[in-house]
C-alpha cells in the first residue's frame, strides 16, 4: 500500500503544475492579450478557442491533486495509531509540522522577494501554499480525530462530509452570482487554508481508511472496476458541469477556478482506485514514487519556478504567449524541472545541509 500511496502522491504533484500552467495560460488569453494578438482585437477573443477547452479540461481533471495530498497525509498519520489503544499526540505530530513551516516560510519570503511586494494581508500570505497550513491544523487536530475515527469512523465521516458540501454549495451559489444574507461574512472566515473550509473531507478520510485498512483493502479490491467507471464518468461530469454552470452564469464567464460539485465523487472514485490496482498495471511507476518521495519540494519551488518564467517569455518572446500549448509546456516543463533541477543541485554541492529546510 505504501508503494501505491508513493504513486498516488506522484501523480498528485504532477497536477499542481498543470494547474498553475493553465492559470498563466488563461492569464496570458485575457490578460496580456494585447501582448500576442493584434490591438483590434478584444481581450476575450481566445474564449471558447481550442486551448481554452484544454485549459478547463486539464483544470477540472487536476482537482485530486490537493485532496489527494491530505488523503496520504491523513493515511500516514494513522501509521502513529497502531494499536488497539494507539492514538496520536502533539509530541508525534510536532516534528512534522515543523518540517513543513519552515520550507513554507522561507518559499514564502521567497515569492514575495520575487513579486518585489510586501504582505497585504493573513489570507495573501497563506493562500498561495494553502496546503502548508491546512496540513499543519489536521496535524495539530489529530489527537483528536483520531480516537473518533477509530470508534464512530461513519458518523465521523458523515460529519465531515456535511461540513464539506456545504461550504462548497454555498461558493457554488456565488460562483453562479447568486447573492444570499452573510455572503461575505462566510466566505471570509472559510478560506482555503482553514482546515473547515473548502476541503476538510479528504485529511479525514485518509485517517480512516488507514485506520481500517483490512476492510476499505478489502472493498476496493472488490470493486476495482466500479471505481474505474466512477472516475471515468465523474471526470465527464464535472469537466460537462463546468460548461453547464458557465451558461447558467450569464453572458459573463464563469472563470477558471469554478469546478463543482460533480469532483468530489470523481476525486473520491480515483484515489480509491490508484490504491486498487496492482503497481505492475500502472505505467512508470518507478518515476511516479520518486516524483512522490519529492512531492513537497516540488510544491513548495514550482511557484517561483513558472512566475519566471512567465515573467521571462512575457518580457523576452511575448508572441509564445499567442501559442497557447508551446506556452503551456514550457511553463509545465518548468515547474517540474526548475524545482528537480534545483533539488538535485543543492543536495549535490556545498549547500545540502540546507535541503531539508528548503525542501522538507
Amino acid at each position: 500500500m505504501t508503494k501505491r500511496l508513493l504513486i498516488l502522491n506522484g501523480l498528485s504533484i504532477l497536477m499542481i503544475p498543470v494547474q498553475h500552467a493553465t492559470a498563466y495560460g488563461f492569464w496570458a488569453m485575457f490578460g496580456w492579450a494585447e501582448t500576442n494578438v493584434p490591438v483590434t482585437a478584444s481581450s476575450f477573443d481566445h474564449l471558447y478557442s481550442a486551448p481554452f477547452y484544454l485549459y478547463v479540461v486539464l483544470r477540472q481533471l487536476a482537482t485530486f491533486s490537493v485532496p489527494a495530498f491530505l488523503f496520504i497525509s491523513g493515511f500516514f498519520v494513522s501509521f502513529m495509531a497502531r494499536g488497539k489503544e494507539g492514538n496520536v499526540t502533539l509530541k508525534m505530530v510536532l516534528p512534522r509540522i515543523k518540517m513543513l513551516l519552515i520550507p513554507f516560510a522561507i518559499w514564502t519570503v521567497i515569492r514575495y522577494l520575487l513579486l518585489r511586494d510586501f504582505p497585504r494581508s493573513v489570507d495573501d500570505v497563506l493562500d498561495p501554499y494553502h496546503f502548508i497550513p491546512l496540513l499543519c491544523q489536521f496535524y495539530l487536530l489529530s489527537p483528536l480525530l483520531v480516537p473518533m475515527a477509530r470508534n464512530r469512523w461513519k458518523l465521523f465521516l458523515l460529519a465531515f462530509a456535511l461540513i464539506h458540501l456545504s461550504i462548497q454549495g454555498l461558493r457554488y451559489i456565488t460562483d453562479l452570482g447568486i447573492n444570499f444574507p452573510g455572503q461575505e461574512f462566510i466566505l471570509s472566515v472559510t478560506p482555503r487554508w482553514m482546515f473547515y473550509g473548502q476541503q476538510p473531507f479528504w485529511f479525514p478520510f485518509g485517517l480512516v481508511f488507514g485506520l481500517h485498512l483490512k476492510e476499505f483493502g478489502e472493498a476496493i479490491n472488490r470493486h476495482k472496476g466500479r471505481l474505474l467507471v466512477l472516475s471515468v464518468s465523474f471526470a465527464l461530469f464535472a469537466i460537462g458541469e463546468y460548461f453547464l454552470a458557465d451558461y447558467m452564469n450569464g453572458e459573463v464567464w464563469i472563470g477558471p477556478t469554478f469546478s463543482g460539485f460533480s469532483k468530489n465523487i470523481f476525486i473520491f472514485a480515483f484515489i480509491l482506485f490508484v490504491l486498487a490496482v496492482e503497481e505492475s498495471a500502472i505505467p512508470f511507476t518507478s518515476t511516479f514514487s520518486d516524483l512522490g518521495a519529492k512531492s513537497l519540494g516540488i510544491y513548495m519551488a514550482n511557484i517561483p519556478a513558472i512566475y519566471v518564467t512567465a515573467v521571462m517569455l512575457f518580457r523576452l518572446t511575448p508572441w509564445v504567449l499567442g501559442v497557447q500549448i508551446l506556452y503551456f509546456v514550457i511553463l509545465f516543463a518548468a515547474g517540474i524541472g526548475g524545482p528537480l533541477i534545483l533539488m538535485w543541485l543543492v543536495r549535490n554541492t556545498r549547500m545540502r545541509f540546507g535541503y531539508r529546510y528548503l525542501f522538507g
